[in-house]
């Protein structure tokens, strides 16, 4: 072939409109009659273009999927045609069956080609990559042993029924008994237990299994390693029995769309995740501020430190600025870990800010925060969801403590060298609505200390299971009790974690509030 006319053929195979006008100059040459191709306006009018009422003859042309044009046979010019009307419009008829068929086999290859593409890919799977692997499964198990179709059933999440999921060269509206239960079910059901069943037209209420004009079912287990999911249903015009090869072949497609099952499922579940993950990010980064403090105010110091064992946690502390007199330091502990948590502490700040913004100027006594917080978590989260809290009020000018304790972990309070702890003053927050809660007063003066914590420090364990206790603690506290809060919180973290092994597994929160002399201040 000459290399300019090989050049036009690629050109022409690439551009689906120049390959077809290239087809009607050749016909038109041949024979003396105008044909050309007029691609599909969108202008239709009960299924014809309106530009074709011109035309003495038109012919469709289509991919099998949509309509692309039409083949349209004018008079011929002033030259005498070198065939009749009658021949003409008969050859081009065939010429238009013939590109018809050529279109349509180009869709199927590509459509195939894609399909191939998705069961080769060596890059991470979409969730498309991994539907367009279903299919070409499905078309695989009809085409390799030859069957007419194929229809695919899914076990329910009770496993005890089966339901159509997709189908293959079989209308979905000729699959009979889309739902059907297992126990009423023998032949799905022969196939999850043994592998393979087989239905044919004159078993008894074959109707109920196989598709008009079907004469043979066979029924192959679709399942892995990890269990049966399914079956799948081929079907056959006629009757026929299935050897050995074909019985290991259905098998092995089993397997594979199982697989592919399970993998469309973990996709799913991956997409959920990262979306659960980003919304985690958003709660964790808005409490983010809480994690590391270390602040200096008029008589004391205060330094906090607060790590989550998962992406949000259930420890609430929160150290607040009242107003140029007091400050607020709130340390607690919901049930539980991670969002459960969360939401318990979330709810308990919520309330405890709503308490303060209810009353400007005049700041509730802490009993009497507790009391409101306590009433809001009975009546908004679940009953086995609680909280432990300290809510306490530092009077810079008095330098006095007022504390009040509900359930939580006793604070260490050390003054002149000596170490007391100070017992819980009511029950835990959201169990019961009329709980009572009291307050109690402590000086702070000049180095001293009070250490509050939650339960993740004190019950955190070593490798030989020993808890570290207010002994760990009280040991760290030996060695530098006079440094600077943010020094001794550094110091007793430091010894915890060599304690654990840096192994973590509960939320966590050390809180020092050391007095310092006000000239110091």
């Amino acid at each position: 072939m000459p290399p300019q006319v090989q050049t036009q053929n690629e050109r022409r195979a690439t551009n689906t409109d120049n390959w077809l006008h290239g087809i009607c100059r050749e016909f038109s040459d041949a024979t003396g009659w105008l044909l050309k191709f007029l691609r599909d306006s969108g202008n239709s009018e009960n299924g014809f273009d309106r530009r074709e009422l011109d035309w003495c003859w038109h012919e469709d042309i289509s991919d099998g999927f949509q309509r692309i044009g039409a083949f349209h046979l004018d008079v011929p010019g002033i030259h005498q045609p070198k065939l009749s009307f009658e021949s003409a419009h008969r050859l081009a008829g065939l010429l238009a069956a013939q590109t018809n068929q050529i279109l349509n086999s180009r869709r199927q290859i590509k459509h195939q080609a894609t399909e191939i593409g998705a069961l080769v890919t060596t890059r991470e799977p979409s969730d498309h990559d991994i539907r367009m692997r279903l299919r070409a499964l499905m078309r695989a198990c009809v085409c390799l042993p030859r069957f007419r179709g194929a229809a695919l059933f899914v076990l329910a999440p009770d496993g005890r029924s089966i339901r159509f999921r997709m189908s293959h060269h079989i209308a979905e509206n000729d699959i009979p008994t889309k739902r059907r239960s297992l126990a009423s079910s023998p032949f799905d059901l022969e196939a999850l237990k043994t592998g393979i069943s087989a239905v044919h037209a004159d078993t008894e209420n074959s109707h109920f299994w196989l598709p008009e004009d079907m004469k043979t079912a066979i029924c192959v287990c679709v399942g892995n390693e990890s269990g049966p999911v399914g079956t799948l249903w081929l079907y056959d015009r006629r009757r026929r029995d299935i050897d050995e090869n074909e019985i290991h072949l259905l098998r092995g497609f089993g397997n594979q769309i199982a697989d592919t099952l399970e993998r469309i499922v973990l996709y799913s579940e991956r997409a959920e995740r990262q979306k659960l993950v980003r919304e985690l990010d958003v709660v964790a980064s808005a409490t983010a501020s809480f994690c590391d403090i270390d602040e200096r105010f008029p008589g004391c110091d205060i330094a906090v430190r607060n790590r989550s064992r998962c992406e949000v946690g259930g420890d609430l502390c929160d150290v607040v600025r009242l107003d140029d007199k007091r400050t607020m330091v709130m340390v607690g502990d919901g049930s539980g870990d991670s969002i459960p948590a969360a939401i318990v502490m979330t709810a308990a700040r919520g309330a405890l800010h709503a308490c303060l913004e209810a009353s400007p100027g005049e700041i509730p006594a802490p009993d009497r925060m507790l009391h409101i917080v306590n009433r809001a978590l009975f009546h908004v989260t679940a009953c086995q969801q609680f909280l432990t809290l300290i809510v306490g009020i530092y009077d810079h000018e008095t330098g006095i403590f007022t504390y009040s304790n509900a359930g939580h972990p006793p604070p260490l309070y050390v003054r002149h060298g000596e170490v007391r702890s100070l017992e819980s003053l009511g029950m835990l927050l959201g169990v019961v609505e009329a709980a009572d809660y009291t307050c109690a007063s402590l000086p702070i003066g000049p180095d001293d200390l009070l250490v509050l914590f939650s339960d993740g420090i004190v019950e955190a364990r070593s490798a030989s299971h020993e808890m570290f206790c207010n002994a760990g603690i009280l040991s760290a506290l030996e060695e530098q009790a006079d440094g600077s809060a943010c020094e001794i919180l550094e110091n007793i973290w430091t010894r915890y974690e060599a304690h654990t092994g840096g192994r973590n597994l509960d939320d966590r929160t050390l809180v020092i509030l050391k007095g310092v002399a006000t000239d110091e201040a």
